[in-house]
């Protein structure tokens, strides 16, 4: 009995000649559905797990997404956030930065051939306001400089004529 069960557990293991990997055909998996052009992945920075379905509620009230959302818990600390609606998603993106139980959500924006578990979720986009510059540095220039020092320069408000405006830039 014993020698039958070694068999079929030798012909169930994987060894080295049967471990390869398969090459899909160039156009397999290029055919994106529109729903899947509306993914994010995201993960929350923090040292303790969370409860997922507490989660879900809180970012469906603070996402109000206007045609609905689906969260997918793919890993321990990733999800997958798939909007039914572009505008949704771009506005969860466009909205800064999220936060769950006091821990930080890293959310970038990922392509549809993405493979979730490789997605850098170690980093996010911070708004900064820099107080106190000269009139002639509220410019793009100076932003683009200071922006690069801190991190990677995104963005910067700017009036029609390119330059900042307020007490800061």
């Amino acid at each position: 009995m014993a020698d039958g069960m070694d068999n079929l557990s030798e012909a169930l293991s994987l060894s080295e000649e049967k471990n390869q990997s398969i090459l899909l055909p160039p156009n397999l998996g290029q055919n994106v559905s529109e729903l899947q052009r509306f993914f994010l992945v995201g993960k929350l920075l923090g040292r303790r797990s969370f409860n997922f379905e507490a989660f879900k509620n809180t970012m469906l009230n603070a996402f109000n997404p206007g045609r609905g959302l689906e969260f997918h818990l793919i890993e321990d600390d990733q999800i997958l956030f798939q909007f039914n609606h572009i505008l949704d998603r771009r506005r969860v993106i466009e909205g800064g930065l999220w936060a769950f139980d006091k821990n930080l959500l890293v959310l970038p924006s990922v392509e549809p051939n993405a493979i979730p578990s490789r997605v850098e979720l170690n980093w996010t986009d911070f708004h900064i306001h820099v107080h106190d510059l000269p009139l002639n540095c509220m410019t793009k220039e100076v932003a683009t400089f200071i922006g690069n020092q801190l991190g990677i320069f995104r963005d910067v408000d700017m009036d029609k004529g390119g330059q900042g405006w307020g007490s800061s830039l």
